[in-house]
């Protein structure tokens, strides 16, 4: 009988002492993996997390309610009523520079693990209760400087690279979780992805990337989220001229399937004459967990925009009358109407031996611009697929990946469309395929890990001329590009060096002569990149830091001569240098345990000029390179008072050499901001309530230029796109 009841006792006690109490596990968002030395409080108790991440409780605390306020992640409350198991996810704000994790597809690993110059937009969910356009976040980072004209016209430089393309983003590749958004011609539009279905935004500066292609610029990786933490959202957005901006988002888990839903809606007077805009955009998202080793992911992106252009000013209209638009653009209401879709399925696997990735997707566009000097009309399908490998063999891990893009482009021009009188001018039929491949190999050490990548790379141009039945084709040899880089951790230092080598191919009309013939001697732009970069923190995180520095040499540069209005020819013309210094910098100024404040400063120094450029029978050797400031900076201090937060900003932007000549130069210009947000809970009620001026001081500025302006019919050149005059937002967002 004795032994019965300590039988009875020996299995119970257990049972009784381990159901009073339950496991908390806290997770970084964007790769799940676990948050140590993080203090919780609650009324009564703090709690630490372990390596684990995780903190035990009492069942008889219940209810209880858990305060998260370190300053490296935005704080959460978070109320417990049942006794279960918990996961609670939380976001980074990007201020200590090497805890930051990066995820690109199952390449997770922490800034200070990289061995390339990365860099992540901090602050995303502060940036969205502002509803912040995705190029004025791009703008503050270190390498990077964007030209903007308006909501639907940028054009995005990184080191350099892209200064020279007359309206649009090319020689930087960019991605939306695996899918290329770059068309068959290297053009990349990233504006109509709005911030709030982001989780993170990932910019590789250089070619660096074996992975992402060799660009010669880089490459932008835009990364979706899976779920939002509440299941409505609804924000609605009142800026200045007379422009919303409203969203509502669902998301729900149904078991293993998590369901997103976004749809968005900007419309805008705009700031200046001919500048309206109206875009319409919805995102949808389905992740789907077969089990522990397999994931399938669906996303789909379709937007609609009509957008009208007031295009470039003068230098004389800039100053005197910078809302006008440009008489040409005003007088026929020049604009466009376009859409855009994006749909893509990712089979994800994950195996001890074997991890990969296979994504196929199919984009669309079609787009009616209407123009001063024509009427155009664009249809494009893009279909494709990309898959990447990993695997580790002895001591060193493998990774191989390839990727095809296949795209049908088809466009046509008219004179005095949609009247009687219309006649074609032109009318071509484009095909357009890109293939990459890619291998890479990783070893570590005790303290260290090296890399080597090697990415071969094709493209094939087939076109038609209808209007001239005359047909072209263009094609590159297979071009190589490698990349060597190693990565050294000195306790609270990371030391990186690496040399690779990257490219980027002409588009069609660059590959044409003045007469419309292929030119058979047109080159890819090729160039080599070195670099050298360290990043750290001291031991209690009173500063953390990041630079680098550079210097890439490019070859057979590629000049967009404008022969007409509507026409540009390509030529080979010379080489470039660009070294660089970029520089960040984070501290607190104020750590207690209601109010934080923190400093931020990005600084980055470019000395690009052309080595070699002859153009024309014009020698332009040593002029520094068209369309890049001298330098650019950006500070902030933030104030985080339990549920307010205040930000104060400070940018300053270089001088531009607007021509090769460097005749003509942009005035350099400083602007400030200030933003104010106050978070209230109502039971399972969210409320953010946010509001801020941008240009405080109402500084006249060029924020966008267009290089190597000519005047047409006795006008003078039209450089300029003024930037936005004192502005102010306010913001209303509510999450149940």
């Amino acid at each position: 009988m004795k032994k019965i009841i300590l039988n009875l006792l020996f299995f119970t006690i257990p049972s009784i002492i381990f159901s009073q109490s339950f496991n908390v596990k806290i997770l970084d968002r964007i790769d799940g993996s676990p948050i140590d030395n993080l203090r919780i409080e609650s009324e009564e108790n703090t709690f630490l997390t372990d390596e684990n991440g995780s903190i035990i409780i009492d069942e008889k605390l219940i209810p209880i309610e858990l305060n998260i306020n370190d300053f490296r992640y935005y704080s959460k409350k978070v109320k417990i009523n049942q006794s279960k198991d918990l996961k609670i996810e939380l976001t980074h704000k990007g201020f200590i520079l090497d805890d930051i994790v990066i995820n690109s597809n199952f390449y997770s690993k922490k800034l200070k693990d990289n061995n390339t110059s990365t860099s992540i937009i901090d602050d995303i969910e502060f940036r969205k209760n502002e509803g912040e356009f995705l190029i004025n976040s791009l703008n503050q980072l270190t390498g990077i400087y964007s030209h903007s004209a308006g909501y639907n016209t940028n054009r995005i430089t990184i080191r350099g690279m892209g200064s020279r393309s007359p309206y649009s983003t090319n020689k930087i590749k960019s991605y939306l979780n695996n899918i290329p958004l770059s068309n068959g011609v290297g053009e990349t539009t990233i504006e109509d992805f709005g911030i709030e279905i982001l989780d993170q935004i990932e910019i590789n500066k250089g070619p660096n990337s074996s992975t992402y292609g060799s660009g010669l610029g880089g490459n932008i990786v835009l990364k979706t989220s899976k779920s939002f933490e509440k299941t409505v959202k609804i924000k609605s957005i009142f800026k200045s001229f007379n422009t919303y901006q409203n969203s509502i988002s669902v998301s729900k888990k149904i078991n293993k399937i998590n369901l997103l839903l976004n749809f968005e809606k900007i419309k805008s007077d705009g700031f200046r004459d001919n500048n309206t805009y109206d875009n319409n955009r919805i995102f949808a998202s389905v992740n789907y967990e077969i089990n522990d080793d397999y994931v399938i992911d669906f996303i789909h992106f379709y937007n609609s925009a009509e957008a009208l252009i007031p295009s470039s000013l003068s230098l004389e209209s800039f100053i005197d009358n910078p809302s006008s638009a440009a008489f040409s653009w005003r007088n026929v209401e020049g604009g466009e109407d376009y859409n855009r879709s994006l749909t893509g399925l990712t089979f994800n696997s994950k195996k001890n031996k074997y991890t990969s990735s296979t994504t196929f997707f199919y984009k669309t566009f079609n787009n009616d611009e209407n123009r001063p000097f024509n009427y155009l009309i664009e249809d494009s399908d893009s279909f494709g697929f990309r898959h990447i490998g990993k695997f580790p063999l002895n001591s060193f891990d493998f990774s191989y990946g390839l990727e095809y893009s296949g795209e049908n482009y088809i466009f046509s021009t008219w004179d005095e469309y949609g009247s009687m009188d219309q006649s074609i001018i032109s009318q071509q039929t484009q095909d357009r395929k890109n293939y990459n491949y890619f291998l890479q190999v990783d070893k570590s050490f005790k303290n260290s890990f090296l890399t080597f990548g090697i990415g071969s790379n094709k493209i094939n141009y087939d076109w038609v001329d209808e209007t001239e039945s005359t047909s072209l084709n263009y094609n590159t040899k297979t071009i190589i590009s490698p990349r060597l880089s190693y990565n050294h951790n000195l306790d609270n230092i990371s030391i990186f060096g690496n040399i690779s080598h990257g490219f980027s191919s002409p588009n069609i009309d660059e590959t044409l002569d003045e007469n419309g013939i292929v030119n058979p001697d047109i080159k890819p732009e090729t160039g080599w990149n070195y670099e050298l970069g360290l990043i750290g923190s001291t031991n209690d995180n009173s500063l953390s830091y990041n630079l680098n520095l550079y210097y890439m040499d490019i070859k057979n540069l590629l000049v967009a001569q404008r022969t007409s209005f509507d026409t540009f020819t390509g030529v080979n013309a010379g080489r470039t240098t660009h070294p660089g210094l970029e520089a960040t910098i984070n501290f607190p100024l104020l750590r207690s345990q209601n109010l934080t404040i923190t400093s931020s400063s990005n600084f980055s120094k470019y000395w690009y000029i052309f080595k070699d450029f002859n153009n024309r029978g014009t020698d332009y050797s040593q002029n520094k390179l068209t369309g890049v400031p001298t330098h650019t900076t950006f500070s902030k201090i933030k104030f985080d008072l339990k549920n307010y937060l205040a930000q104060i900003s400070f940018q300053n932007v270089g001088k531009i050499p607007m021509n090769d000549s460097n005749e003509l130069f942009t005035d350099s210009y400083s602007v400030i901001d200030l933003k104010l947000s106050k978070l209230y809970s109502l039971k399972n009620l969210g409320i953010n309530i946010s509001t801020g001026v941008n240009n405080l001081f109402d500084k006249r500025y060029a924020s966008g230029i267009v290089i190597n302006a000519r005047g047409f019919g006795g006008r003078d050149p039209r450089f300029y796109y003024p930037g936005l005059p004192r502005n102010y937002f306010i913001s209303l967002s509510l999450s149940i």
